[in-house]
């Protein structure tokens, strides 16, 4: 009966050690292999079918019913499918009507561009005004509408006017028309 104790654990100690260290080994091989992904940082958000609206401190600032919206995750940069029905105020009361195939809408700055077939058109206004074009671009910033390709623009005039491209300075009121034919309104 000799044997102490602690010489009896000695080979359990061993046995528990090894196998501690074998564990901890497995562990650190093995750690991480089944983990998934972190998603992207700019993933894409979709919204299908329905009706945006745009506030202001004082009221609407603008409706319109799309078909889809893609938008990154901070909803900075909108790209709008099919939009339809979309009125934008002014002074809060509807000003335009508008139609567009496909907009891109930066909301920070407010800037837009419109592919595809794009009608703008003038509510209550006194002559009608409208144009219809397939590319336009607008500069808050500049307050600067860019119609680059060619455009029709109804004046209220007889005959409707057709330019190659246009620009329009809101603030200055200044118009640059290019391969003009066709009739104008001014009032």
């Amino acid at each position: 009966m000799g044997k102490s104790l602690r010489a009896r654990l000695i080979p359990y100690a061993y046995t528990l050690g090894t196998a501690l260290a074998f564990f901890l080994l497995a562990g650190t091989l093995l750690a991480g292999r089944n983990e998934t992904a972190l998603p992207a940082s700019n993933q894409s958000v979709f919204f299908k079918t329905g009706t945006a609206i745009g506030q202001r401190l004082n009221g609407r600032s603008w409706t319109a019913d799309y078909k889809e919206i893609v938008t990154n995750s901070d909803q900075t940069m909108l790209d709008l499918f099919d939009v339809q029905h979309a009125i934008i105020y002014r002074k809060g009361k509807p000003y335009l009507t508008l139609r567009a195939e496909r907009m891109t809408v930066n909301t920070l700055t407010r800037d837009f561009s419109a592919v595809g077939k794009l009608h703008v058109e003038t509510i209550d206004a006194k002559p009608r005004r409208a144009f219809d074009t397939s590319h336009a671009s607008w500069n808050d910033l500049t307050q600067t509408l860019i119609l680059p390709d060619k455009a029709i623009i109804d004046t209220g005039a007889q005959l409707p006017l057709r330019v190659g491209s246009a620009t329009y300075d809101v603030k200055t009121g200044q118009i640059e028309l290019r391969s003009v034919a066709g009739g104008f309104r001014l009032k």
